[in-house]
């Protein structure tokens, strides 16, 4: 849940730093900053979803990926059971759909 929360503070500070450059832009273009910054705004859509992709890369090179098979192996051995249910669950679907 930790994890979780960081993302969301980091992408919220991120979203707050995109607003303030996007209010700033009319003022840096009279600035004569105009030659630097290309296009006529900042479109706030894929810069938040830029900005969430990143942070996703971000947590992800965190990661060993040497372990992340061990991790995924270990995590369907415990919800063995649970899968089975699952499988039974859905063979018992299948015959009442198909029959």
């Amino acid at each position: 849940m930790r994890s979780v929360l960081q993302f969301f503070s980091i992408l919220a500070l991120g979203v707050m730093t995109l607003s303030v450059l996007a209010l700033m832009m009319p003022w840096l273009n009279s600035q004569g900053v105009q030659a630097m910054m290309p296009g006529t705004g900042l479109h706030m859509g894929s810069a938040v979803l830029g900005l969430a992709v990143g942070l996703g890369f971000g947590i992800l090179a965190r990661y060993h990926w040497a372990d992340i098979p061990r991790r995924v192996v270990t995590w369907f051995l415990v919800r063995e059971r649970q899968f089975f249910y699952y499988a039974l669950i859905a063979g018992c679907l299948g015959v009442l759909l198909f029959y």
